[in-house]
């Protein structure tokens, strides 16, 4: 599965929620590997990580996740948000289609839907590449 997320080895990595199947092989790619409940806002520095894999299977409201992945991903990274498939979304569980109208605001598109089992997919998220080529080519503060 961990190939399948398209990571490039050496970066920082975080993993928001409850499901720690994939640590060990984001590890070892990663060689860092940062664990968080799914608990906001994130207590991590903005820009800190490359990958951010989230698991929104409990409630949490969209537009703040949304929110908190952008700030503590590099604008190079990606940030995967794994949710349950449709016929098993309960009351309350951030849909799909919610999680697709709090991110894509923030500049951030969708650009990989991912299956994490019979019971939960995932959606990855880059940042425009025009937000980043602007980012890049904006001068820094002297």
């Amino acid at each position: 599965m961990v190939p399948k997320l398209a990571t490039p080895p050496g970066i920082p990595a975080l993993r928001v929620g409850d499901v720690a199947t994939y640590d060990r092989q984001i590890e070892h790619l990663a060689g860092q590997l940062d664990r968080a409940d799914l608990e906001l806002p994130l207590r991590y520095r903005a820009a800190r990580f490359g990958l951010c894999l989230c698991f929104a299977l409990e409630p949490i409201d969209g537009p703040a996740l949304a929110h908190e992945l952008v700030r503590v991903t590099n604008d190079e990274g990606a940030i995967w948000v794994v949710v349950w498939k449709k016929p098993l979304l309960r009351p309350g569980m951030l849909s799909w289609d919610a999680l697709q109208e709090a991110v894509l605001p923030t500049g951030w598109v969708d650009n990989k839907i991912l299956s994490f089992g019979e019971q939960v997919y995932g959606t990855r998220y880059m940042k425009r590449k025009a937000l980043r080529a602007a980012t890049e080519t904006r001068p820094s503060p002297a």
